[in-house]
Formats: structure tokens, sequence, C-alpha cells
């Protein structure tokens, strides 16, 4: 009899063992925009694989790709509302929910990436991500997430300055930042949804658009345009954000993990991308249907934007714009 009280006492020990190892089981739900052949989506599924090793599977990280779950700025309001856990929007996109987060995006405002990253990382900026999660439920799982310089393209239209680009008809999304930088060039700002840029510019709904390189390429946007023009206008910066009661809920050491593997992919991601962007340039080059165009008078892009600042600054918080920009006058040695 004793032997059986002690088996059965050793099956219930086991038995609850199994029932709170359940218990501590999380899957996050992971919602991105990102589709086959560009390097985000890759590394998203790395950063899942990583953290299920590092968690023992404590927490698992279910990735949903290529829109699948929704647009980016759908899935940035599902993150909000706790709808999926995990979302890698723009900064731009994000600014929807707090406005300054656009001011990493102001066009012409950085020398460089070193530059861009020290700020957006710094002190500077964490009043707008304190917001984010004060007001928004969400916090940064990485502020840094390299896409590249964003450069236009056109059809039928050789651009090399301001002038050039007069009336226009250029894709932008439905964002401030972008509508107000077109109509600064003299251009006609024309909102299409992403996924049907494509479409619009081989239908001629609009002259051109503005993408990174690796997005120009990736989703072969040069196939349907003439010249790639290298003004490097605005850097476009996305994030890794999570749900903060879904951050909140997880041990403290899966916190750590996931913070500490966000910031690996999105190293990885920095590196790769900037690598690649250059060879994604020359093979686009290459195709002698497009022209490449270098000789791009950007001081002339970027004095216009003078007058377009203010009222950019408006939206984002006069204090918010400030702080920035001292930020980057001291890190320039000013």
């Amino acid at each position: 009899m004793r032997v059986d009280r002690l088996l059965a006492a050793v099956a219930a020990i086991a038995v609850l063992g199994a029932s709170l190892s359940a218990t501590a089981q999380t899957t996050l739900r992971f919602g991105h925009a990102n589709g086959e052949g560009e390097i985000a989506a890759d590394l998203f599924v790395e950063f899942a694989e990583r953290v299920a090793a590092r968690t023992d599977g404590a927490v698992t990280i279910q990735v949903f790709p290529n829109e699948q779950l929704g647009r980016e700025n759908e899935l940035v309001q599902q993150a909000k509302a706790g709808a999926i856990d995990i979302t890698a929007p723009s900064m731009a996109s994000a600014s929807l929910l707090v406005p300054s987060l656009e001011i990493p995006s102001a066009p012409f405002l950085w020398a460089n990436w070193e530059e861009a990253q020290a700020i957006i990382m710094g002190d500077a900026m964490q009043p707008s991500f304190d917001e984010l999660a004060a007001e928004h439920n969400l916090r940064p799982l990485s502020k840094i997430w390299y896409w590249g310089w964003r450069n236009f393209t056109f059809a039928g239209h050789e651009v090399h300055g301001p002038a050039d680009m007069a009336g226009l008809r250029v894709r932008v999304p439905e964002q401030p930042v972008w509508i107000g930088m077109v109509q600064a060039f003299g251009a006609s700002p024309t909102p299409v949804a992403f996924s049907d840029v494509y479409s619009a510019l081989q239908q001629g709904v609009v002259d051109g658009q503005e993408n990174p390189i690796p997005t120009i390429y990736t989703r072969r946007f040069y196939e349907v345009q003439d010249y790639v023009v290298m003004s490097r206008h605005m850097l476009q910066n996305n994030m890794l954000l999570i749900n903060t009661s879904s951050f909140a809920n997880l041990e403290h050491e899966h916190q750590l993990v996931l913070l500490e593997e966000a910031a690996l992919v999105s190293a990885l991601n920095t590196s790769i991308q900037q690598r690649r962007e250059q060879q994604m340039l020359d093979e686009i080059d290459a195709d002698p249907d497009t022209t490449v165009i270098v000789d791009v008078d950007r001081e002339a892009f970027a004095a216009l934007m003078v007058d377009a600042y203010p009222a950019m600054a408006e939206r984002w918080g006069p204090d918010n714009f400030d702080r920035v920009v001292e930020a980057i006058e001291v890190l320039r040695g000013r």
C-alpha cells in the first residue's frame, strides 16, 4: 500500500509539473508587412527561432508575414489593442499614434546613418517612446531597423532638381510628412496603398514614387520606371514594437531574451541591408531600360524644406523637434 501511495504521489507531482510547465508557455503573435525576398522577413523568422531556443520553448513567436493579418498601419493598431503582440512598423507609421515619432523621417534631416542611429536611441527621442508606452500600450524591443535612404523614381521624366518635379504626380503614403515634402518640391502628392504601387506605376496613375533601394529592387518598381533619382531625401527606419501588457506578462529573464535577440537581429539587418543596398542599386543600374541619376541637386531640395519644417513641427510638437535638432548640433560639434 505504501508503494502504491508513493507511486500515486509521484504521478500527481508529475501531472502538476506538466500543468505548471504548460501554464508558463507563452505564444506571441507577430504580424508584419514584409514579404518573400526581403531581408527583414528572413530575420524575423530567425528572431522567433532564437527566442524559442533560448527560452527552451517557453516563449514561442508565431510570425505572420506579408500583410497576412493586415496592412502596416492596421498592424500597429492591432498591437496597441493586444490583438497581436509584436509588429515592425516604420517610425512614420507609428507616428499616427505619436506624431513626434515622424521626426526621424523628416526630409534632409540627417548627415548619415550613424548620426540618426545615435539620436533615435538617445535622450532626444525618448519622450516620444515614453508617450507611445503610456498612451498606446506599445514599447520598442528595438528602436532601430535600418531600411534605407528613400529615393525617387519616375517614368518619362528625368529629374535632377525640384524644378524638374513641377506638377508631377508622385505616389506617397497617406501620411503628413510625405504629403508636405512633395508639395514643397512643387509636385502633386498622390496617396496609393503600398500593395497597389506597382500597378499604379505601370498604368500611369502616377508619374513616380519614392522608396528605399531595397524596396525599389525587391518590389521591382524599376521595371516600370525609367529613372531612379538618388535624392536620398529621407531615412526610413523601422522598429520592433511589442504590446506593453504582453511584455509585462513575460518572466523577467524572458523579457531580457526578447530584448537581446531583437538587438542582435536589428544589428544583423543593418549590416546586411547596407551591404546589399549597393548591390541592388548596381543591378538596377545594369538594366538597360533604367537610368540611375546621381547628379541630384540635394541642396536645392533641402532648401525648400526650410519653409516646410515649421508646419511639420507644429504637428510633432515644437519642443520635440527642437530637442532633436539641438542633439544633432551637439553631435556635430556645433
